[in-house]
């Protein structure tokens, strides 16, 4: 009997949360429609109008049913002569936007965009933004995705999932977009502008188009010109400031080959000077040009490398179960992976980053010492998702670098067997480990020496801790 009604209450929760969100869609799409059709000014007599319907139903005891029926026949002429205007009225203006080369997490940014008169007449009062359309959201998102301080919230607006529906859509689409008026396009000038943005997640966030409007004379409502410009914004996650020893790979050690061999598969050697040639030499290490320009045999000499090589291993392994309730935990451990990626350019080291990319496959990205800058790291962090291989895939490419390795910084999601066992493997075979694991703030705590718990929410006041 429990079985049968915990079961029943489930179905009943999926079915009601389905239905509310079918609804949220609705009122968000046409509430979108609103806002861009009328301008602040129609809204604002809109609701005038919605509020003298209420007070002047009566029209034997009031005379508020005069106001109304004024402000009816405004909205109608407005959207009247719009609906003429696009019948007869076909704007002539290009319009481009240049969008900067990355963007940051949570970082309010902006871009410029240029409009073009072409025509013979000039235009007034513009607004120009891009156009946005409603993002397809699942269920599960919904159920398992939460507004940042959404516990904040009353009861009702946690339980109706309102605003939870309007973040999701922001966050769906990458960023919180602005639009940017203009007050006068003169014929055949160009007018630059500029659009700020906020993006709310990493990851690549994709333009389609740009919509112009332009008001009636009224100035209660608008008419539109959609102008497609498909392009793409690779924003990058935001880095935590990490305290600077933390960073650190451990001790300097021989690196077979030097630093080439960080980026090339084989035997290779770091390059030191030219001396001249001797009995015995290998021709491999001849120096051909040295025969035309100094007419004798030039040896180039080769030296050993010592350096710091750690790897910072991404956990982004969870079932597809618990896929969603993981990804603001797993957020946080992208961050903190970029933040050991920003001191890498600082440290006299190599940061070998190790994660599962989308094909199951293990991956590997070096920066440092000139190899490449921590923005091609950031690039990668900002791309990388959470995956449903097994952990021990991971483990095995670890422990496989384990002879080059200095050091070793491991971000995880969760403290289990698979994980435990690599930490202490890398601790049998001598190799200096951090392990920085991120928890929600319900978690019991996890008690181990080699354990650096960081709490959600309280990420950077924990990393300061660690001076």
């Amino acid at each position: 009997m429990k079985n049968w009604l915990k079961r029943f209450k489930h179905g009943f929760h999926i079915r009601y949360s389905a239905w509310l969100m079918q609804g949220l869609s609705r009122i968000i799409f046409w509430s979108h429609k609103f806002k861009q059709r009328l301008s602040p000014l129609g809204r604002f007599v809109a609701a005038a109008m919605l509020l003298t319907l209420v007070f002047g139903s009566n029209i034997k005891l009031s005379s508020i049913y005069q106001l109304f029926a004024l402000l009816t026949a405004l909205l109608f002429t407005a959207l009247l002569l719009i609906w003429l205007k696009s019948k007869t009225f076909k704007p002539e203006l290009e319009v481009k936007r240049q969008l900067p080369q990355f963007a940051t997490v949570d970082v309010p940014t902006s871009y410029r965009i240029q409009v073009k008169n072409p025509s013979k007449k000039d235009y007034y009062n513009l607004n120009v933004g891009e156009l946005q359309s409603l993002a397809k959201s699942s269920l599960t998102q919904f159920l398992n995705t939460r507004e940042p301080l959404e516990e904040q919230r009353n009861w009702y607006d946690r339980h109706t999932g309102f605003y939870r529906f309007v973040w999701l859509q922001d966050w769906l689409r990458g960023a919180k977009f602005s639009s940017q008026g203009i007050e006068h396009v003169k014929v055949g000038e160009t007018v630059s502008s500029k659009i700020k943005l906020t993006p709310m997640r990493r990851g690549y966030i994709h333009f389609s188009a740009m919509r112009v409007r332009f008001p009636e004379p009224l100035g209660l409502a608008y008419s539109f010109k959609t102008c497609p410009l498909v392009e793409s914004l690779l924003v990058l996650p935001k880095a935590y400031d990490l305290p600077h020893d933390i960073a650190k790979g451990g001790k300097r050690s021989y690196q077979q080959g030097g630093v080439s061999q960080a980026s090339h598969v084989g035997e290779s050697e770091e390059f030191s000077r030219l001396r001249e040639y001797r009995d015995g030499d290998s021709p491999r290490h001849l120096y051909w040009p040295s025969l035309a320009r100094a007419s004798k045999p030039l040896i180039k000499e080769f030296q050993d490398e010592y350096f710091t090589r750690a790897a910072l291993v991404l956990d982004n392994f969870t079932s597809v179960e618990s896929r969603e309730q993981k990804r603001p935990v797993f957020e946080e451990v992208v961050s903190v992976a970029a933040g050991f990626a920003m001191q890498a350019d600082s440290n006299d080291m190599l940061l070998d980053l190790m994660f599962v990319g989308a094909d199951k496959h293990a991956e590997h990205q070096l920066v440092g010492r000139a190899l490449a800058h921590a923005e091609h790291m950031l690039e990668t962090l900002a791309t990388v998702e959470l995956c449903d291989a097994e952990f021990q895939s991971l483990s095995k490419v670890v422990l496989g670098q384990s002879e080059r390795l200095s050091g070793c910084m491991l971000i995880l999601l969760d403290w289990d067997a698979p994980r435990q066992a690599l930490v202490e493997q890398l601790h049998a075979l001598s190799i200096p480990s951090k392990v920085f694991l991120i928890q929600e703030n319900d978690a019991v705590p996890v008690r181990h020496e080699h354990v650096i718990p960081l709490r959600m929410g309280y990420i950077q006041q924990d990393l300061d801790k660690l001076l």
